[in-house]
């Protein structure tokens, strides 16, 4: 990941160039990089522009070109997020199915309302205060909704997350188990992926949601609306502040053999250019495009 240490990678690529070895990074959120009118963005837009013109070093974006041309500036290629086809590999397991106990849990909880969960960590970056503003303003979203979290939430957070149990929201506040990430999965009816401006890139949330078919709220303008546009997954696009009438009309989840058979063709193009970029042998036939 580029965004660890950019002279790291910058190093990296040019004793590579040197000695005739290839380098190959990732860079998660290119689109600061490219749009950054800072000091330190502007440089990191010059420093990427110019490694990807050294000789075996491979800039890559974890989002299509297609979805921002620009990128192309300032990376050499891409390849999609392993999240969003990770759980179609063959040495994955498969999702559970209904779910287990916690999903059961979850959906007597919702009574016949839909089910808006969000996991993972829960800060601002992923759109955690706008999750509780959401269901703390809308008494009428309350009665067609259960909003639910799993996942430790950012102590400058805590008094927010307060406040959405005490509107009867719920939330475990801690580290989750696989199984029970899975289970909200399966519980849902959609997933929340309302990422901060600053955090405008793919996320595994996003991409098992993907994977899964599960339609998606996304921040109206960012990246993965344009992805989740752009590949035909059902998703809502919540503008800031959100307005929660937009949740009330969800969109139904996709066929799962669709979403399976795509995430197969995300993992084949990604493989095919990953090995393009390491100069090895490809694995095999790209999938169509």
């Amino acid at each position: 990941m580029i965004e660890e240490s950019l002279a790291r990678y910058a190093l990296a690529c040019l004793v590579g160039a040197l000695i005739g070895r290839r380098t190959v990074g990732f860079l998660f959120r290119p689109r600061p990089a490219l749009e950054g009118r800072g000091l330190r963005m502007r440089t990191k837009r010059s420093v990427l522009a110019a490694l990807r013109r050294l000789p075996g070093v491979s800039t890559l974006t974890i989002l299509p070109f297609a979805l921002e041309p620009g990128f192309a500036r300032i990376a050499n290629d891409w390849i999609y997020d392993l999240q969003l086809w990770d759980l179609v590999q063959a040495d994955q397991p498969e999702p559970a199915g209904a779910g287990g106990a916690l999903a059961d849990s979850l959906r007597a909880r919702a009574d016949g309302r839909a089910l808006c969960v969000a996991v993972g960590r829960q800060d601002r970056g992923k759109g955690f205060d706008q999750f509780v503003q959401a269901w703390t303003g809308s008494a009428e979203l309350r009665q067609t909704m259960l909003f639910a979290y799993g996942g430790m939430v950012d102590p400058a957070l805590a008094a927010a997350a307060k406040a959405f149990s005490a509107a009867g929201g719920f939330g475990l506040d801690r580290l989750i188990s696989d199984a029970e990430l899975l289970d909200f999965y399966a519980a849902a009816d959609l997933v929340w992926c309302v990422y901060a401006p600053d955090y405008d890139q793919a996320s595994g949330i996003l991409g098992r949601a993907m994977q899964l078919g599960i339609p998606v709220a996304v921040r109206s303008g960012s990246l993965i609306e344009r992805l989740c546009r752009a590949e035909g997954h059902p998703c809502v696009a919540l503008g800031d502040p959100v307005q929660t009438a937009v949740l009330a009309a969800l969109p139904p989840p996709l066929d799962p053999g669709a979403a399976r058979a795509r995430a197969l063709r995300h993992g084949a193009e990604s493989l095919r250019r990953l090995a393009a970029a390491l100069g090895v042998e490809q694995p095999g036939p790209a999938a169509d495009a």
